[in-house]
């Protein structure tokens, strides 16, 4: 039986002038990614400082990083981790984009006993509801890179934005399951992918622990600025659906 939490709002944000609005409209987690480039796109180092330090002085919100939509490992991104880590980031989103399960085991391993030399930094594995499109492995298959790397968590979230949302891809049925089995194993479980108010509901529903968006609390779309106000309105939304269904 899924259990029911009660989501954090992850608000993704791309530069320093969104850092305000994010923290005032109510998110529970401030995530940094550069959405010009892919749907984990990895930001500038000087925008995660200073993000960073302007996420502490204003609140205790945990700070996430996207390393990017991964295909196959580069010495690269053990730096990466490492320095993310360094920085103190709380979580580190990798995208698992790449077809081949050994390799996919390799990076997720690599990125994950990194991390765990740093007490406050977790790995979420992020795995995409357009696999299929796309060539990469599944979020179930993910859940289970996951369990045995160490991971401290799993997100579904869509690799092409071309309007269509993780539920338009995905059937209900197969979330749940993805949720299911996360949370048997203890991980911490997220979703993403072109979500807007009204799918705010059903997410909740659902079960998820994180709740991630850009484009919902975007004036305009995924490329706009952050709005608080924007923000606001998912967290009654989310505040709301917890109310009826308690």
């Amino acid at each position: 039986m899924i259990k029911i939490r009660t989501p954090k709002l992850l608000v993704s944000i791309k530069n320093v002038d969104e850092v305000y609005e994010a923290v005032e409209g109510g998110a529970d987690i401030v995530d940094i990614k550069d959405p010009n480039d892919g749907s984990l796109g990895l930001p500038d180092l000087e925008v995660v400082r200073d993000v960073i330090k302007i996420v502490r002085s204003l609140s205790s919100n945990p700070v996430s990083i996207a390393l990017g939509d991964i295909r196959r490992y580069s010495k690269y991104l053990s730096y990466l981790v490492f320095a993310s880590c360094v920085l103190g980031v709380d979580y580190i989103k990798t995208g698992i984009a790449m077809e081949n399960l050994d390799e996919a085991l390799y990076v997720a391993t690599k990125v994950a006993d990194i991390s765990k030399t740093f007490s406050r930094t977790n790995v979420v594995l992020v795995g995409y509801a357009d696999y299929i499109n796309i060539n990469s492995i599944e979020p179930l298959k993910v859940v289970d890179i996951a369990l045995k790397t160490g991971a401290k968590g799993v997100m579904i979230d869509t690799f092409e934005k071309k309007g269509l949302s993780t539920f338009d891809i995905l059937s209900v049925e197969y979330l749940k399951t993805f949720v299911k089995k996360a949370q048997d194993a203890n991980l911490l479980t997220a979703i993403a992918g072109s979500l807007k108010l009204n799918h705010i509901p059903l997410c909740v529903k659902l079960g998820f622990d994180v709740i991630g968006v850009r484009g919902a609390v975007c004036i305009g779309n995924r490329n706009g600025k952050v709005s608080k106000e924007l923000v606001k309105m998912l967290k009654v939304e989310i505040a709301k659906t917890l109310q009826n269904i308690r």
